[in-house]
């Protein structure tokens, strides 16, 4: 019988031998086929993704070169300078600070109505050249009312760079061509950025219009610019999808077979296009199929080896069954090998004779694993059920016997204490067997989990809890909220949620240290834990925020503030340290489901509102939310989103006070006010869109278009002989910003103001959060011959400690101070002190909110030097002041 299988199994091998090299030969046949398709997919997608990049890179460029070409023509329009011998200096000055850090540019010129080119970014003085052969003159001199147009690639005459001109049309009142204006993009810009990529040998990387011109290639070939591809299937495909990717045979750039990649928006003008030639792309395919062919040429080669190995240790086999002594020897070594194998695997082999769990068998390897002997397992009847079935609390439980498989058993974990006092988790798989003498047995192998549920334990700790103050973190708050708005929205009851947020925690971080302030929210965490109730979960939301999810019935709104009551009474006490003692505030924001939101998400967003409530109202107390707060905050938001669009809109004026001197009673000077008409709003209050342009950092922006636009009205002003000073307001987070001394001269440049006219108010709580930073400053603005101002002077920090150390010119009266002249006393003897303390350092002194002749008289006679207000006039717009002072001064 045996003798017969042996042969059953040499033919087996023969059949083997046939059938597994022509298996792989189809699977690996397949896989260098899907390996092919893969290849080609994936580059087909890095050509598109790379096309989409070039797109969006090209459409930024020359929008950034249109910006600033418009920046020009709107600085010349609004300068009223012409294309004239003797506007050619400031043209030149205006192109040139256009074209200032910017990478990309070559040049910046202006071609008259008559194509002549007369101004240039790089030359001065320019003979006149001929540009009536320019493709954007032609184009743009016979399409009025087009905006921006991207020309063919030609050679700058004015640079000598090959460039892509960006042009735009002006034109006068009546609709003729007034000049057209051109920004040159240097292709060598584009072609080192296209470069970079190094994307392959036969990459090529090239930008179209939509007429089919090409305006960029790289490598860059000396024919760019004489190349039409309107006619090639790039083009089909472009009126299909707007970006996409497809494969020719033969190619537009060298006839070879290629896949390319394009993109454009609908909108734009411009195509992107990057292609590589399918060989190159082919080529690591080619290397792994060959790979692959050889790997199975090697596999196959070894398989025959192996059979025929095997071939002849069955022919020697055949002989040992005639060997019954042999025979029982090589049974004796498998057992005992079998025996090994089974001491040695890192797991308790047993069996064990139902229903008692009664072990009937384990293997040596028993003590290293569970601390007891082999011996112990058996002679213990009982040990399943004493040793292995209990909880860690010592509760006995029976194990789960559920089929979950023919003949598998649910896995089974156990909980032991070792002789030695060791806590380790085992983990059986046991499956059920017959057994000769009728019983029904169950063998398995079990195994050491310990390191695995330790390693688990780590896992749900690192997700779950704040490693700092060992609370829940966010994401288990969250998932306990939802947990508990389930519960509430299936059961009618209510869940609040309380957030908690120390006042001042970053100036504590800044003062003392990270550590330290590490150290206060751990003993935060801790009053605040002993605050709540049993069912209450505390947790840290990370920084200094805390929250508290409180559950309950319709009361819940009372037990809520009570918590709140708690808190603020634990944490009012000192938090004392070796070297120190803290007293610390909480503001804290209340939200009640389901009225202030049915997610958790709306949850924290309304209770974050009432927190910003609560801060805004002096911080150290707690706020209920309610429908006023978001109203409030989406009307914030509103103005956030307004004040984004404004400066670009053109939706600030600015409106310009007179300040007279009471010397002679002329007119010297005046302050520049912005006001916002904001569109379908109307006039919104100059505080209002202040406060939150200085709170969102926007007030930046706002006030270097200020100064920009004050620094050109003078300089205007000054032309139509009205030479003022003009007063300019700076912010304190202005005064913050590095670059401030430059935005001011850059300012005087931009304009031609000359510096002595320009006044910078400065409020006093600018000196106090950074003194050496903005005393640096405005002496660096002072050495430009830029006055300066004290701005509400006597409403801040006044002290002569710093007054002395500035470099002003002006102090400016709070107009608080000169409401009530000269019937207040106490006003009186302020503004006489301000006077006096002026005159001891030789400022000048202005005051601001001047209305009646009998404050006017008394400034005149205590010495003040210049007056401002509705007594001298309100806020003017810029033509109104000029019509008004302008013929005054005429006078």
């Amino acid at each position: 019988m045996a003798l017969n299988s042996i042969r059953k199994l040499r033919r087996g091998m023969v059949l083997f031998a046939l059938i597994l090299p022509l298996l792989y030969i189809l699977s690996a046949g397949t896989a260098i086929v899907m390996d092919r398709r893969s290849t080609l997919a994936q580059a087909g997608s890095d050509m598109r993704n790379i096309a989409a990049t070039l797109d969006e890179h090209a459409l930024r460029t020359f929008g950034e070169a249109d910006t600033r070409l418009r920046w020009a023509l709107g600085e010349i329009e609004r300068r009223g300078l012409v294309l004239a011998p003797a506007d050619e200096r400031d043209l030149h000055d205006i192109l040139a600070a256009a074209m200032d850090g910017a990478p990309q540019a070559a040049s910046l010129n202006l071609i008259g109505a008559d194509g002549w080119l007369r101004a240039s970014s790089t030359t001065y003085p320019l003979q006149p050249i001929d540009s009536r052969d320019r493709e954007y003159y032609i184009y743009l001199s016979s399409h009025p009312a087009r905006g921006m147009h991207v020309a063919r690639s030609i050679r700058s005459r004015t640079s000598g760079k090959w460039t892509i001109p960006v042009a735009r049309r002006v034109d006068h009142p009546d609709g003729t061509l007034k000049m057209i204006g051109g920004f040159g993009v240097d292709m060598a810009y584009f072609d080192r950025f296209y470069r970079t990529l190094r994307l392959g040998d036969s990459s090529r990387l090239m930008l179209l219009r939509r007429d089919g011109w090409v305006i960029m290639e790289t490598p860059l070939g000396a024919d760019v610019m004489d190349r039409n591809v309107a006619t090639t299937g790039l083009f089909r495909k472009l009126a299909e999808a707007p970006s996409g990717v497809y494969e020719t045979e033969r190619s537009m750039i060298d006839g070879r077979p290629r896949l390319i990649g394009y993109a454009s928006l609908p909108e734009s003008d411009i195509v992107a296009v990057a292609s590589v030639a399918r060989a190159e792309v082919l080529r690591p395919w080619v290397v792994r199929s060959c790979e692959v062919a050889a790997i199975g040429a090697v596999s196959t080669l070894l398989l025959l080896g192996l059979l025929r190995f095997l071939w002849l240790r069955l022919a020697d086999l055949e002989e040992t069954q005639h060997n019954l002594t042999r025979r029982n020897a090589q049974l004796d070594a498998a057992h005992r090998r079998f025996q090994e194998l089974v001491d040695g695997i890192d797991g308790v082999v047993w069996e064990a004779e139902l229903p008692a769990f009664h072990f009937t068998y384990v293997s040596g390897n028993a003590e290293a694993i569970s601390g007891y002997k082999a011996g112990e397992w058996i002679r213990d009847p009982a040990f399943w059920r004493d040793r292995l079935c209990t909880t860690p609390d010592g509760k006995t439980v029976e194990p789960v016997l559920d089929m979950d498989g023919p003949g598998l058993l649910k896995p089974v974990e156990h909980h032991l204490m070792t002789p030695d006092g060791r806590e380790i988790w085992l983990l059986s798989n046991v499956m059920l067997a017959g057994s000769g003498t009728g019983h029904l047995q169950v063998r398995g192998v079990t195994v050491d989990v310990t390191r695995q549920k330790q390693s688990e334990l780590q896992l749900f700790q690192a997700v779950h809890v704040d490693p700092l103050t060992r609370l829940p973190n966010r994401r288990a708050f969250v998932d306990h909220v939802n947990h508990a708005l389930a519960l509430a929205e299936r059961n009618g009851t209510m869940v609040a949620l309380v957030l908690i947020d120390l006042d001042n925690f970053k100036t504590l971080n800044d003062t003392l240290g990270h550590g330290r302030g590490d150290q206060v929210l751990v003993r935060i965490g801790e009053r605040l834990r002993d605050c709540i109730g049993p069912t209450d979960v505390l947790a840290r939301m990370g920084g200094d925020e805390f929250a508290i999810a409180v559950e309950g019935g319709h009361r819940l709104a009372l037990r809520a503030e009570h918590l709140a009551e708690r808190i603020h009474a634990a944490c009012a006490d000192k938090v004392a340290f070796d070297d120190r003692e803290l007293y610390l505030t909480l503001s804290m924001g209340i939200a009640l489901y389901p009225q202030d939101g049915l997610d958790c998400q709306a949850l924290v967003r309304s209770a974050d509102t009432a927190l910003y409530r609560a801060k805004a109202s002096g911080r150290n107390g707690w706020q209920f939310f309610d429908s006023s707060m978001a109203r409030q905050v989406e009307h914030r938001m509103d103005l956030e989103t307004g004040l984004r669009h404004a400066i670009e809109g053109g939706e600030f004026q600015l409106f310009y006070q007179p300040q007279r001197s009471l010397a002679d009673g002329r007119i010297v000077g005046a302050e520049a006010l912005v006001r916002w008409d904001r569109p379908g709003r109307g006039m919104v209050p100059t505080q209002e869109f202040i406060n939150v342009a200085e709170e969102s950092g926007f007030i930046v922006a706002l006030g270097n278009w200020v100064l920009r636009a004050a620094c050109c009205q003078a300089a205007d002003w000054g032309r139509t002989g009205l030479p003022l000073r003009i007063a300019v307001n700076v912010s304190v987070v202005q005064l913050r910003q590095a670059d401030f001394v430059d935005q001011v001269r850059s300012a005087l440049v931009l304009s031609g103001l000359p510096p002595h006219r320009l006044e910078l108010e400065i409020t006093e709580g600018a000196f106090v959060a950074d003194t050496l930073d903005a005393i640096g400053k405005l002496h660096l603005i002072k050495t430009m011959g830029v006055e300066l101002a004290v701005d509400d002077f006597g409403t801040g920090y006044s002290s002569l400690s710093y007054l002395k150390q500035l470099p002003v010119d002006r102090l400016k009266v709070d107009q608080s101070f000169v409401r009530d002249l000269p019937r207040n006393a106490g006003d009186r003897a302020i503004v006489r002190a301000i006077l006096a303390m002026a005159a001891n350092l030789n400022l000048q002194v202005i005051a601001e909110g001047v209305e009646s002749e009998e404050q006017l008289e008394f400034l005149r006679a205590e010495g003040c030097h210049e007056i401002q207000g509705f007594v001298v006039s309100p806020p003017l717009s810029a033509a109104s002041f000029a019509e008004r002072f302008l013929a005054i001064d005429h006078v």
